[in-house]
């Protein structure tokens, strides 16, 4: 997935849009495999067809507003890469209102992103002050004073110098890659004035390290990092696949997505990445969408229905939760394999009136005191996955992750739940809700924490794979 044909145009107020066209990367027929995770031969590789389904509901963390992203329609997982894919990972947003300021690199090369005219392109030195107007972009050099404007497309933005160029500065982060300036018009989830997305367009090698080195301990052994970095690889292969044609990136540099500091200077996380090199992990044919926790608490979770409605990710490697709880120690050394919180009633209630009314759940919306939490249903691993909340207006029930999600939303660190498998009390002395969890994180594949107990216990990163993605094979699509 590239920058070209993104592009979006301002209009009469500041922006109209113009039609996208997305571009799909090439696939192998035939990839190079490496080895499977267990003895047994190489998955084949058929083609399955898309049956008539119901739209996916993507789930986004939102911890400002609580709002689930729009549905989707369902899509196939890829086939494995011949070629190194290009993410295109949003790194934050800010009002278009307001100018962004650039630094990091001496040079820095600014032009239409959907034009690959050398001409249109002006190389001058940063720091940069770029403006959006109601006519396009306004780009002034904040040393020497010139300026250019530029029509009302994508721009794009790029540091000048060394073989891949010099990431560029922006809010306190050195970010790698060529950025993108997207203006949208706030009529997604979150309502709101125009505001500018700036997405990072980068090759998934470069990408990695500074993914391994947000989601890891620097302390860490190094076979927990390779067995991250393919987990990571190949959750970010399934998202470029997943939403190109669909918006203009696809993940963002956080725990929504995965966590990305950047640029990295830390060894270990650049070793791993180097050392597996266009590594995937392939079920029946098709990269596994590789999801990762911080820690399951010994009760995995199962993708579908936890994280994501598509069908196409009902796989064996993702769907432990299935299957029981995890046989022998995991993550219980962990600081996060238990916890408790402390909530008033009246926040639990006013929590979920606002993710019901955010969300279309009038039940929630006018939710009374609760009298009662309760978990009323669970996964084969004993994991909780819906609540049931009791008021004086009866009871209501929602999955375990979104009452997460609703009791998150002020982003109280005091209160907030580490994960949706927990246990409910209600302290009616205090007027409060006791809430008792175990891990932290949606539990849905690797557990990090157990990942790295296994490490130091001598496994490999490959028998680290085979135990949280079991049925996968290791393949590699790129050298």
């Amino acid at each position: 997935m590239t920058g070209t044909g993104r592009g979006r145009r301002f209009g009469s107020v500041l922006l109209a849009f113009v039609a996208a066209a997305g571009c799909e990367s090439e696939r192998p027929s035939a990839p190079l495999v490496t080895a499977p995770l267990s003895s047994a031969p190489p998955p084949a590789m058929p083609t399955p067809s898309a049956p008539t389904l119901s739209p996916e509901v993507v789930q986004i963390e939102d911890l400002d507003t609580p709002v689930k992203a729009k549905p989707i329609p369902p899509k196939p997982l890829p086939l494995v890469p011949s070629s190194e894919p290009i993410v295109a990972v949003k790194i934050g947003s800010q009002k278009a209102s307001m100018p962004i300021t650039l630094g990091g690199a001496d040079a820095m090369t600014v032009g239409d992103a959907s034009i690959g005219d050398s001409a249109s392109r002006w190389t001058v030195r940063g720091p940069l002050e770029i403006r959006a107007s109601p006519t396009g972009w306004v780009v002034k050099e904040q040393r020497g004073g010139a300026s250019r404007h530029f029509t009302p497309c994508e721009l794009s933005v790029s540091g000048s110098g060394g073989a891949t160029g010099s990431p560029i500065l922006w809010n306190g982060v050195k970010w790698p890659g060529t950025l993108r300036l997207v203006v949208e018009d706030g009529d997604g989830a979150k309502k709101g004035p125009p505001q500018i997305d700036l997405v990072i367009d980068i090759g998934i090698e470069a990408y990695l390290p500074g993914v391994i080195a947000k989601e890891l301990y620097a302390s860490w052994d190094p076979e927990t990092f390779r067995a991250q970095a393919i987990a990571a690889r190949s959750y970010a292969t399934v998202e470029e696949d997943r939403w190109s044609g669909r918006r203009h990136w696809d993940m963002v540099a956080g725990q929504q997505s995965q966590a990305w500091a950047g640029e990295t200077s830390n060894q270990r996380a650049i070793e791993a990445v180097r050392a597996t090199r266009g590594e995937v992990l392939v079920s029946n044919g098709r990269v596994v969408p590789s999801y990762y926790s911080s820690s399951c608490g010994g009760r995995p979770a199962s993708a579908l229905n936890t994280l994501t409605d598509n069908p196409f990710h009902d796989i064996g490697a993702v769907s432990t939760g299935d299957h029981g709880p995890r046989a022998g120690r995991c993550c219980q050394g962990a600081s996060v394999a238990t916890w408790s919180v402390t909530i008033p009633l009246s926040s639990v209630r006013a929590r979920l009136q606002a993710w019901g009314k955010a969300n279309g759940r009038p039940d929630l919306a006018a939710i009374e005191l609760p009298t009662a939490i309760e978990v009323s249903d669970r996964n084969a691993a004993g994991r909780a996955t819906e609540v049931r909340v009791r008021s004086a207006r009866g009871a209501v029930e929602l999955g375990a992750e979104d009452f997460r999600w609703a009791m998150n939303a002020p982003r109280d660190k005091a209160t907030t739940l580490k994960s949706g498998d927990i246990e409910v009390k209600i302290i009616k002395g205090k007027a409060s809700a006791e809430v008792s969890g175990r891990g932290f994180g949606h539990g849905v594949g690797l557990c990090q924490h157990g990942a790295q107990a296994m490490a130091k216990s001598g496994a490999s990163a490959r028998s680290i794979l085979e135990r949280y993605y079991p049925g996968a094979a290791i393949v590699r699509g790129w050298d």
